[in-house]
């Protein structure tokens, strides 16, 4: 509910809590006055009709006259406020327990404050940063969607960090695999093969898995080379599209009994 000022006549927004304190006795906040806020109610001023005397009010004023009718009404104004003052109990006022209530004009509009442009602005730094961090530490597992790959790509052109090849393993072709006994080395065999990278982009080297089987198909020997292992040229990070890759590994053989071999191709 909303109280007048019965001195100052300045109308306050009043609360529940605020009238239970003192059985609805509070202090105004601008002239520190007495009064009972329930009893002093702002109400909406009648609409008068429309009479001689207001249409003769509307008429042309001289501007003397308009000065001089101002001059009056200030010197008025100025009067009344200051006889309703001279009446406040200063030691009614003084006393404690009685609210004080805020000027609170009625349909007060909101104002836009510089703290809240500041504390907007800093939040929408802050989801800022936190969204290039989440980019930045999961960029890799972001690259895998196609549609965000080659935003992520200019991203680290300029943020200086590297994104992991795309990786299918189910589009390299793995060619002309081949074994023979090691030219230089007893017990030891050299293996062979071709990969090509059937996809339309260029992804990273798989690892190789070598496995050694007996006659009777059972595995004796089993082992897994990174790319540095079996690459016979210096890698350049990534297999190119349809373009021919040779492996080569030297491998033991244990006992000289492996008589058949497998390779998978797997990833890290």
């Amino acid at each position: 509910m909303y109280t007048r000022c019965p001195a100052c006549l300045t109308t306050f927004k009043i609360t529940p809590a605020q009238l239970d304190v003192r059985g609805g006795m509070v202090r105004c906040g601008i002239c520190s006055a007495i009064f009972h806020a329930e009893q002093r109610q702002p109400e909406p001023p009648p609409k008068a009709a429309r009479t001689e005397a207001a249409r003769a009010a509307e008429a042309p004023v001289p501007k003397n006259e308009k000065r001089q009718r101002a001059g009056k009404g200030r010197r008025r104004s100025g009067r009344r406020r200051a006889d309703k003052l001279r009446f406040i109990d200063e030691k009614l006022a003084l006393e404690s327990g009685i609210p004080t209530v805020t000027k609170q004009p009625l349909f007060l509009r909101s104002r836009f404050h510089v703290s809240s442009l500041f504390w907007g602005f800093g939040s929408l730094v802050m989801l800022v940063l936190l969204a290039g961090q989440f980019v930045y530490f999961y960029r890799n597992e972001l690259a895998t969607i196609p549609t965000w790959r080659p935003v992520l790509v200019d991203i680290c052109l300029y943020a200086g960090c590297e994104l992991r090849p795309l990786r299918d393993i189910s589009k390299i072709d793995l060619l002309q695999t081949s074994i023979a006994p090691h030219p230089q080395y007893e017990h030891a065999l050299r293996l062979r093969a071709t990969l090509v990278n059937r996809a339309a982009y260029r992804q990273a080297y798989p690892w190789m898995e070598v496995n050694l089987t007996s006659h009777t198909g059972d595995v004796i020997a089993r082992r897994t080379f990174s790319p540095i292992q079996y690459s016979e040229s210096p890698l350049e990070g990534a297999l190119t599209p349809n373009v021919a890759v040779t492996a080569l590994l030297d491998i033991t053989n244990p006992d000289g009994k492996a008589a058949g071999y497998e390779i998978r191709l797997v990833t890290p």
